[in-house]
């Protein structure tokens, strides 16, 4: 396990300034960037509900709490025309993420130690802010401080996503954390905080209680068995965490000129994705207004985070909440999902997703133009490019306020993902392949995870390493051939027939051509590779 040594700070006691700092620069958090913040994600759903989002590869972005800069980053290295500010508190994780842009040579980002509390209108306006992670975890002015900074600070059209513990869902983990704290109490050492918050999760976890405590206790065990140590200590001991309710959180952004736009994850904001008869008791509980059926959504699920698309009031006005099919039209999709090889009992083509959520349709246009979409995952594609698809089908072409109404149902089941621009990658037999210049640097540096060009964090495998450092556009697969072949005879790998290292050297070549060819289906299934 990771030793992580921080100040002495009980994280029962309330911290100051300082304190959080010192925690944050012990303990940088993990430097990763968060898909579901990305612009061209809240610009697709500003789109979706009628509202004109500035355009995303010239946009102006601020993150509030960027920590290492692995959010905000990725995104000035895929748009050379964005201009990105990052603020942190901790000096020693916004030092990590200036030597990462030195390394990059990234001209259009620039990131500063700063506390939120203190920022002003020197930094200009913003078409897009981010703050993630920041709003539950600090002192009531300082949650105060990020209101204030988005609704001075984020342009008229502007579109911004805060992440907040929420109500009722977070009471189990209250519970949780309180337990946690109590053990802890006497410890000093935050790694022997860490060890001992998962032994005890793991004790209760296998106490065998029946109880809706005990339950919940192993449900809650079960996740910090994979979390890391930085969510135990930030996420979940952090001295100030302060859930709230989805009405205190809207309330608290009206004061500040603020309208609650949406979800970053807009299917749960249509009754559909919860079944008929859910969707029916919402509609009654909430009488269809937006605010009271998001609450009684998060009673219902008892949902612990949400990621909250805030916009100027004025914009919040001219929305349209009557979302159709018709709203997809202007948008770029993906989704990964697969056709049953055998139709259902009505005869329909079936399309499944790993979670297994699925959607039929009887046409077999509607079907071709869904396995062209599921085929171009991880890139998109837009309505018109599958309109093209299903007129190429095996029937006569169906309309596209038909094709829209699949696709609509898709998203309410959380099949699709959509955004503002297009995603495109490469494939894995280009000739001169490519992975984009900061996952090479990522490689090159040792870290274990790049964001990808879905802006998704992605492993960095130790095979990866192997080739991405010579995927700069400039070498065939007989180079990388020679690359691997070079490893091979160093000793770094070994290719091997059975449990026996082959020496012929014919054979390790074909096993080295093999192999390059395995490492760029798996870089471009991940989105590793440029187009």
């Amino acid at each position: 396990m990771t030793q992580i040594h921080l100040p002495t700070t009980q994280p029962a006691a309330r911290a100051g300034v300082g304190d959080i700092a010192a925690r944050y620069d012990a303990a940088p958090y993990l430097n990763a960037s968060y898909p579901k913040t990305q612009p061209a994600r809240l610009a697709a759903i500003a789109t979706m509900l009628g509202l004109r989002p500035p355009p995303v590869p010239s946009a102006r972005v601020l993150e509030l709490g960027c920590a290492c800069g692995g959010n905000i980053i990725p995104l000035a290295a895929r748009y050379p025309d964005m201009r990105c500010v990052g603020v942190d508190l901790s000096g020693v994780q916004i030092a990590r993420g200036q030597v990462r842009l030195q390394q990059a040579g990234l001209t259009n980002v620039e990131l500063h130690q700063q506390d939120i509390t203190e920022i002003g209108a020197e930094y200009g306006q913003f078409d897009y802010i981010i703050c993630h992670g920041v709003y539950s975890w600090v002192p009531e002015h300082v949650r105060e401080a990020v209101l204030r900074v988005i609704s001075a600070l984020l342009a008229y059209d502007g579109v911004a996503v805060v992440s907040y513990n929420v109500l009722p869902g977070w009471h189990a983990k209250l519970a949780v954390r309180e337990s946690l704290l109590a053990h802890t109490a006497d410890l000093a050492d935050p790694a022997e905080i860490v060890a001992e918050a998962r032994r005890l999760m793991s004790l209760l976890k296998e106490s065998g209680q029946q109880t809706p405590y005990g339950l919940a206790l192993r449900f809650e065990a079960e996740l910090m068995e994979v979390a890391p140590d930085d969510y135990i200590l930030h996420d979940l001991l952090e001295p100030d965490n302060e859930p709230c309710t989805v009405t205190e959180f809207v309330q608290a952004a009206r004061r500040h000129g603020l309208g609650y736009l949406a979800e970053s994850d807009i299917h749960t904001m249509l009754n559909e994705f919860y079944g008929a008869a859910m969707a029916q008791t919402l509609r009654e509980l909430s009488g269809g207004l937006l605010l009271q059926t998001e609450r009684y959504i998060d009673i219902v699920t008892g949902r612990t985070l949400r990621q909250s698309v805030l916009v100027k009031q004025d914009q919040v006005r001219t929305a349209n909440y009557s979302l159709g099919p018709e709203c997809l039209a202007d948008l770029h999709l993906s989704g990964r999902y697969e056709l049953d090889p055998e139709r259902d009992a009505d005869g329909a083509f079936v399309f499944r997703t790993p979670a297994g959520r699925t959607v039929t349709s009887t046409s077999a246009s509607v079907a071709a133009a869904l396995q062209t979409l599921s085929q171009r995952y991880p890139a998109t594609a837009g309505p018109a490019e599958l309109m093209a698809a299903a007129a190429a089908g095996p029937e006569p072409a169906v309309t596209e306020d038909v094709l829209l109404d699949v696709l609509f149902r898709m998203l309410s089941n959380n099949m699709i993902d959509i955004f503002s621009e297009p995603i495109r990658v490469g494939t894995p037999d280009a000739e001169l392949p490519a992975a984009p210049a900061l996952t090479r640097l990522d490689a090159q540096s040792g870290a274990s995870l790049t964001t990808n060009l879905r802006h998704e964090p992605v492993g960095i495998e130790p095979i990866d390493r192997l080739l991405l450092a010579q995927l700069d556009g400039s070498h065939d697969r007989a180079a990388l051939c020679e690359v691997v072949l070079s490893a091979v005879r160093s000793g770094s790998i070994a290719i091997q027939r059975g449990e026996q290292a082959v020496v012929d050297e014919d054979e390790r070549r074909r096993g080295a051509m093999a192999t390059v060819a395995m490492i760029l289906r798996a870089l471009a299934s991940r989105a590793l590779l440029e187009p």
